[in-house]
C-alpha cells in the first residue's frame, strides 16, 4: 500500500514543484526584464537631456565667439592707434561684453540619479571631459569683468595694464570657446552612438549637432 500511495502522489508533487519553480523563474525573469526596461528608459532620457543641453550650449558658444574675437581685435587696434586715451573709454568698450551662460542641469541630474553608473565608460569619460572643460570656461568667466573694470584696480596710471589684461582675457575666452565647440561636437557623436546602440535608431529630435553615419 505505501508503495502504491507513493506512486500516486510522487508524480503530482514533482509536477507541482516544477510548476512552482517555473513560476518563480518566470517572476524573476519578468522583474529583471522590467528593471532592464526601466534602466534603458532612464538612460535614453539622460542621453536625450545631454543632447539637448549640449546642443544649446554649443549654439551659445558659437554665437559668442565671433563677437568676442571682434571685441579683442577692436581693443587691440584702438590701443595700437592710440584711440583709447581714458579709462572711461576703456570701460565703455568692455561694457559691450557679456559672458556666456551655459547649462549643466543634465550632468547634475545624471549624477544625482545615478544614471551615469549604468552608462558605458567611454560615454561617461566623454561627458566628464565636456563638462569639465565647460566648468573651467565658466570659472574663467566668473567675476572676470568685475575684476577687469573694478574702480579699485583702475586708474589713469593703469590704463595700459587694463588694456593688456583685457586682451589676454579675451584671447583665453575665445580659445576656450573654440575648444568647447569641438568638444561639444565630439561629445554629441559619442552620445548619438550610445543612443543607436541602445535603441537601434537615431534619436528623433534634431538638436542642431552633427550626426554620425551608421551602416
Amino acid at each position: 500500500m505505501p508503495h502504491r500511495a507513493t506512486a500516486v502522489w510522487l508524480p503530482r508533487v514533482i509536477f507541482e514543484s516544477a510548476l512552482i519553480t517555473l513560476s518563480i523563474l518566470l517572476a524573476l525573469g519578468l522583474d529583471e526584464w522590467r528593471e532592464n526596461r526601466q534602466t534603458e528608459e532612464t538612460i535614453k532620457q539622460a542621453l536625450s537631456n545631454f543632447l539637448s543641453e549640449i546642443g544649446q550650449n554649443k549654439a551659445r558658444v558659437d554665437d559668442a565667439r565671433p563677437f568676442n574675437k571682434g571685441l579683442h581685435d577692436v581693443i587691440a587696434r584702438r590701443a595700437r592707434d592710440g584711440d583709447i586715451t581714458s579709462m572711461s573709454q576703456f570701460i565703455d568698450i568692455m561694457d559691450s561684453y557679456s559672458p556666456v551662460v551655459l547649462q549643466s542641469t543634465a550632468w547634475e541630474t545624471a549624477l544625482a540619479t545615478g544614471s551615469l553608473a549604468e552608462m558605458d565608460y567611454g560615454l561617461v569619460s566623454a561627458l566628464s571631459l565636456t563638462y569639465g572643460l565647460q566648468s573651467r570656461y565658466e570659472q574663467t568667466n566668473r567675476g572676470a569683468m568685475s575684476r577687469l573694470t573694478s574702480p579699485q584696480v583702475l586708474s589713469a596710471d593703469t590704463l595700459d595694464l587694463a588694456i593688456y589684461n583685457s586682451l589676454q582675457y579675451l584671447e583665453d575666452v575665445t580659445s576656450m570657446e573654440t575648444e568647447l565647440g569641438v568638444v561639444y561636437t565630439e561629445a554629441s557623436l559619442v552620445i548619438r552612438d550610445a543612443w543607436v546602440d541602445l535603441s537601434g535608431e537615431e534619436p528623433k529630435e534634431d538638436y542642431g549637432l552633427l550626426r554620425r553615419e551608421h551602416p
